[in-house]
């Protein structure tokens, strides 16, 4: 992770539209773009699988028309863990990891404000 310039436009997007501590200016359509991106960034990375399969399942729940919100919560949390522990692997090079903590702790929090 860390090894493309796709992968760290992401993080530096998905870190910036969290930046507020009002997540409430969040809306699914922009996680859904999110969503997009990252998929795009991890698609050739076979490492990241699980994180791909968390990933098509939320925006699955973004776009619906009732999101199960508990399956929101639990799908945050879920990739705040993936992003957490990725930043404690040993692929994580430099600014990542920092990046990568700092994404899972907002995708806590977020999940925490549902």
């Amino acid at each position: 992770m860390g090894t493309n310039i796709l992968e760290q436009r992401m993080l530096e997007d998905t870190l910036e539209t969290f930046q507020a501590d009002d997540y409430s200016s969040v809306t699914p359509a922009q996680g859904v773009m999110l969503i997009d991106g990252w998929l795009q960034a991890l698609e050739n990375d076979p490492h990241l699988e699980s994180v791909q399969t968390a990933l098509n399942q939320l925006r699955k729940q973004l776009n619906s028309p009732t999101p199960d919100r508990s399956e929101v919560k639990s799908l945050l949390a879920l990739l705040a863990d993936q992003a957490q522990e990725i930043a404690q692997g040993p692929s994580a090079e430099g600014q990542w990891t920092g990046g990568l903590q700092s994404m899972g702790v907002i995708l806590r929090e977020f999940s925490n404000q549902l």
